[in-house]
């Protein structure tokens, strides 16, 4: 059976790639994950399928340590701050495990294995159409983009120098049930499950493409199991190919919730620095796995409103 690590396991995404590769069960499986936020999802993942590794990813020997003793065929390295405003508060924290805690995980991946990396659409500059992997210019725009942006450059060195055969997927924005930060959907789902049909929004321009993180989980997989052997590693989106305003995003949920709500533009909430769109050009994606994501938008909201409950305990 191949062995598979996934940092940051029990996060948002994580824990959804832990459950998927779990159902099917044809390999072992090792979680690597600090706790620090995604303890609480130890009851949405079945325990007896892998094993957890209590680690910090910013501790280099333990790190070692650990991925000494499971010698991994994969690793999808997902632990990350990826939350936009811790970043920028802490920065240094940022970088130490959005950069420096990827190259730790590098440096003690066995030769030849394959490391999926996950990356993000912020290392795009904003652009009004689709972000194409190779084409569309690559600046970030905040300090998570940033990180993000420096860990491919060390997937694309350690590739390059034959230690490990790299993945770079760049995730766009994940919903569904199941999240905890307070990032849209969750921030209204928050409102209107407190009885506030005035539902306080930052700002209102910003069209994004929105996967769910059912889709996310599998196309995590599929790009893992894409053909490489390149020069270079494999880079591919990981989104739809579609873009919705944050009206369209308000207005599915009050529907899910069946709630007449009113938005109202809160300036406490409103990012002083915000991309008006995101979408991915999803060609390559195609190309390598012959997939796409297939849960819509207005799924993914059914979903998020009606597991709510669940999410609080999470």
């Amino acid at each position: 059976m191949q062995k598979i690590v996934i940092t940051g396991g029990l996060g948002y995404v994580g824990h959804e790639l832990v459950r998927q590769l779990a159902a099917k069960g044809d390999a072992e499986l090792h979680v690597i994950d600090n706790l620090d936020s995604g303890g609480q999802r130890l009851q949405m993942v079945p325990l007896n399928a892998f094993k957890l590794h209590i680690v910090d990813i910013r501790d280099r020997e333990a790190v070692a340590k650990a991925m000494a003793e499971i010698r991994p065929d994969i690793v999808y390295h997902l632990a990350a701050i990826h939350f936009i405003p811790l970043c920028e508060s802490d920065p240094g924290n940022a970088v130490a495990v959005n950069v420096s805690g990827t190259v730790n995980m590098l440096d003690a991946t066995p030769k030849g294995a394959r490391f999926v990396f996950a990356s993000t659409a912020a290392v795009y500059a904003p652009e009004d159409d689709a972000h194409v992997e190779g084409k569309s210019v690559e600046r970030p725009m905040d300090i998570y983009g940033w990180t993000k942006y420096h860990g491919e450059q060390f997937v694309r060195y350690y590739h390059e120098s034959g230690k490990i055969d790299g993945v770079i997927v760049r995730l766009f924005n994940v919903v569904g049930s199941g999240e905890t930060n307070p990032h849209l959907a969750p921030a209204i789902i928050e409102q209107l499950d407190q009885g506030d049909a005035n539902v306080k929004l930052g700002n209102l321009f910003p069209h994004r493409d929105y996967i769910d993180v059912s889709d996310a989980a599998e196309g995590f997989q599929r790009l893992g199991a894409a053909a490489n052997g390149g020069d270079a590693p494999v880079l591919s989106n990981l989104g739809t190919g579609r873009s919705r305003e944050v009206g369209d995003v308000v207005k599915l949920i009050a529907r899910a919730a069946n709630i007449d709500i009113r938005i109202e533009q809160d300036a406490t909430r409103v990012r002083a620095v915000d991309r008006p769109m995101l979408k991915a050009s999803t060609d390559r994606l195609k190309s390598l796995t012959g997939w796409v994501p297939a849960i819509e938008l207005d799924q993914s909201m059914a979903n998020a409103w009606a597991t709510r409950a669940q999410d609080r305990l999470s």
